[in-house]
């Protein structure tokens, strides 16, 4: 993407608050729905994503963020790639647990330090986590980069997802930063710019 003039920038939203997410409990792949109204806290992305232009928009598969978009930009949802690679990391037996629930859980006290080493039960192991991400990532790259060669002067992709996988894609965006280092709340986004 060395084209003068051409820029190309990732928007991340994560989705909306559930009624987990204020529990604080684990969804991976579980699919609880948004909260109604202003409970899902996304008054304000709707607001920053409004009118914005958008040459590709990806949306996780799962209930939540399906939502989101719709809630957001509604008239994005027949446009969006609905992707399962863009699910929040698969927590197995966590999912529906608390902090306060698994605290005492040796192998969940060494997840939460090195989530990379270990592997929730009969959840997914990191190095899945990482390559079904980071192949969305190379093809967000891949994408902005034959657009800004074709003479395209702006590429923005908006991509509507899970907390885990916007940490993944700042981390492997970031040389040296950690999985940990990036937190986005529910309804939050994160915009970054998009070259090799």
């Amino acid at each position: 993407m060395k084209q003068v003039g051409c820029t190309a920038e990732l928007w991340l939203v994560r989705h909306g608050r559930t009624r987990w997410n204020r529990e604080r409990r684990y969804q991976g792949h579980s699919d609880p729905a948004l909260l109604d109204g202003e409970a899902s806290g996304l008054d304000e992305p709707k607001r920053e994503l409004e009118g914005v232009s958008f040459t590709s928009v990806y949306c996780s598969d799962l209930l939540r963020c399906r939502q989101t978009l719709a809630r957001v930009r509604p008239d994005l949802l027949g446009e969006a790639v609905y992707d399962p690679r863009l699910r929040e990391m698969n927590f197995g037996q966590w999912e529906g647990q608390t902090y306060e629930m698994l605290k005492e859980d040796p192998h969940y006290r060494a997840w939460i330090d090195d989530p990379m080493s270990w592997t929730p039960p009969e959840g997914e192991a990191w190095a899945q986590f990482h390559q079904r991400v980071s192949h969305v990532y190379e093809e967000w790259l891949g994408l902005a980069e034959r657009c800004c060669l074709a003479g395209s002067r702006e590429q923005r992709i908006l991509a509507v997802t899970h907390g885990g996988v916007i940490s993944l894609v700042s981390m492997l965006q970031h040389s040296g930063a950690g999985f940990w280092d990036t937190h986005i709340a529910a309804g939050g986004i994160l915009r970054l710019k998009l070259e090799r």
